[in-house]
């Protein structure tokens, strides 16, 4: 038998092991970098799993198209079930496990506002930047300034739902076309209304109220709801004593507006025309969830592939469409809260320095969204510094949103007619105001076959 010396023998060893370690390595660690992003969300939901759906859509065109600086794009998913303590134990599970730079969440101002902590907490160890996903509380950016080593990380990616702006279209609505004189308020009894329902906060804005009756309207009804209680009858009963004439629903996607729309179909208050924007009442499937008992309601309608609000608009709308992904705006901004980290990576020169892709975002250099250009508000301003900016901060109460600027209100006259009523001037060439009809005279049509 052949002997070896001492350095023979180690030479051998040396290959045999890089043999071994170039035999056992695994396919995953052959492959390029890539750039994980997260969503935390309640995966069961119809209103944010089309949100994570829609943000998979975003990924899988950056990755057709090169990937980020060359890397491909990866989303990781972790279900939050709609609950806080749930959604903060997926946080932590997300930040430990996969290591993201960007992760989002949905637009629950409570679970997020929880999540925040967390992410506080476990950023120093885990560097990261989290972006909340959907319209929510002005409380979730106050104290960024502030305290602002210990929030800089987080931002949210639209801050309509703070402005008069939500009840200024839908009131005039109510006023020009339903010709309504006296309203009943109902809000989503949950932290993002409390600003409509009180009034206060930044720029002491009026609540809903308030400024209705500013406008003109006597409000006979004015109450704060549980959501997703699955019962509306009580409400609608005494709503349709109290004189009312129209009703104006603060709802989310946490509200069950199907709910909503069949008791309201079946209830002494199914003359009264109901406005909600927000739900999945605002989306083309929810004809056949409520049987078409939504006939009447008003609504923001947001699966629309007609009008060409950007060039990228109605090519996106569709391939939602031939995915069978349900629309409303937080879903259509998910897409865009990819193509801004997109755009932002490039600028900086980086996928994992998160500190500078903090001072990118923080630059406030719109990039060309979906529905037009999108940016977060760069003005310390508390809590505006970290939200996504719509709005001037010099003119907290006023709308100064671009002419190219799209908030439809919509009507359901049937299953695939949802007439445009209303919208901001620069797409008011496609509404018809005068297209609306009562819940009655509808019912009367459905019924004669027209």
């Amino acid at each position: 038998m052949q002997k070896y010396s001492l350095p023979a023998f180690s030479l051998v060893m040396v290959v045999i092991m890089l043999i071994i370690a170039g035999c056992s390595a695994s396919p995953a660690s052959q492959e390029p970098e890539q750039v994980i992003i997260g969503y935390i969300g309640n995966v069961s939901s119809p209103g944010t799993r089309p949100c994570m759906d829609f943000m998979q859509i975003a990924v899988d065109d950056i990755n057709a198209a090169g990937g980020i600086l060359g890397k491909r794009t990866k989303l990781v998913i972790e279900d939050g079930r709609g609950e806080t303590t749930s959604s903060v134990a997926a946080a932590q599970r997300l930040l430990m496990r996969y290591k993201p730079v960007v992760y989002y969440i949905e637009g629950r101002s409570e679970i997020a506002l929880a999540i925040r902590e967390k992410s506080a907490d476990l950023f120093p160890s885990f560097p990261h930047i989290s972006i909340v996903n959907g319209a929510t509380d002005w409380e979730l950016t106050a104290g960024i300034v502030s305290q602002y080593d210990r929030y800089k990380f987080f931002f949210r990616d639209f801050e309509w739902a703070q402005y008069p702006w939500y009840y200024n279209l839908g009131l005039r609505l109510l006023k020009d076309s339903v010709k309504a004189k006296k309203l009943a308020f109902l809000y989503e009894d949950l932290v993002w209304t409390k600003l409509y329902r009180e009034g206060g906060g930044p720029g002491n804005m009026p609540s809903m109220k308030e400024y209705a009756e500013k406008q003109g309207f006597e409000v006979v009804y004015d109450k704060a709801i549980k959501p997703r209680s699955g019962m509306w009858l009580p409400v609608f009963e005494t709503i349709a004593r109290s004189g009312a004439d129209a009703i104006f629903v603060l709802s989310s996607w946490y509200t069950d507006t199907e709910v909503m729309a069949k008791q309201w179909a079946d209830s002494s208050a199914r003359d009264i025309p109901i406005l909600a924007e927000g739900g999945t009442i605002c989306n083309r499937t929810f004809w056949e969830m409520t049987n078409g008992k939504c006939l009447g309601l008003l609504t923001s309608y947001q699966d629309d592939d007609s009008i060409a609000v950007t060039p990228m608009y109605i090519p996106l709308i569709q391939k939602a469409h031939a995915k069978n992904i349900p629309l409303q705006f937080h879903v259509i901004s998910a897409y865009n809260d990819v193509l801004g980290l997109k755009v932002a990576m490039e600028t900086a020169g980086t996928t994992s320095d998160v500190n500078a892709l903090i001072k990118e975002l923080e630059r406030g250099e719109p990039w060309e969204g979906v529905t037009g250009p999108a940016s977060f508000n760069s003005e310390r301003v508390e809590p505006w510094f970290h939200s996504g900016k719509v709005t001037s901060m010099k003119n907290l109460l006023e709308v100064a949103y671009p002419d190219r600027f799209h908030i439809p209100l919509n009507q359901w006259q049937g299953k695939d007619k949802v007439p445009l009523l209303l919208t901001w001037p620069g797409f008011m060439k496609y509404a018809n105001p005068d297209a609306y009809k009562s819940p009655a005279q509808l019912r009367a049509e459905a019924a004669s076959g027209k």
